[in-house]
């Protein structure tokens, strides 16, 4: 899909490499996810909620997000979508649980996924 989104935009090009995607980490897998729902026409978006250092008070300042809040955020087919990503032996926090909890409650989609092949079935269902 990604390689024909690519020559539909740049039809001039004769030769364009290939992409790849991986998802044997949860950062290749969180592109994945991102690059799959927009390639199926929906929005998609990271969410860091990382905090920063600052130099100046040298000291980490916490994010003022929301604890728990999924990897992606996403609207597809009219549905919201939240998707945390966990690769290897990474597990759901107890705020993640919450949220997740609250997405569903509130009628949005939750999903935790560990690799593609899982997301793709559970999106393709909907």
């Amino acid at each position: 899909m990604a390689d024909a989104e690519a020559r539909r935009r740049h039809p001039t090009m004769p030769y364009l490499a290939p992409r790849k995607f991986r998802d044997d980490s949860a950062n290749s897998l969180t592109t994945c996810i991102v690059k799959y729902i927009e390639l199926r026409g929906g929005f998609a978006s990271r969410v860091s909620n990382q905090g920063t250092f600052s130099r100046k008070l040298n000291k980490y300042i916490p994010s003022t997000a929301k604890r728990g809040l999924p990897d992606i955020i996403a609207t597809y087919q009219g549905l919201s979508l939240h998707v945390e990503v966990k690769a290897g032996r990474d597990r759901q926090s107890e705020h993640q649980k919450a949220v997740e909890f609250a997405v569903n409650g509130a009628g949005g989609r939750y999903f935790v996924a560990h690799n593609f092949t899982e997301f793709k079935q559970w999106i393709d269902k909907l």
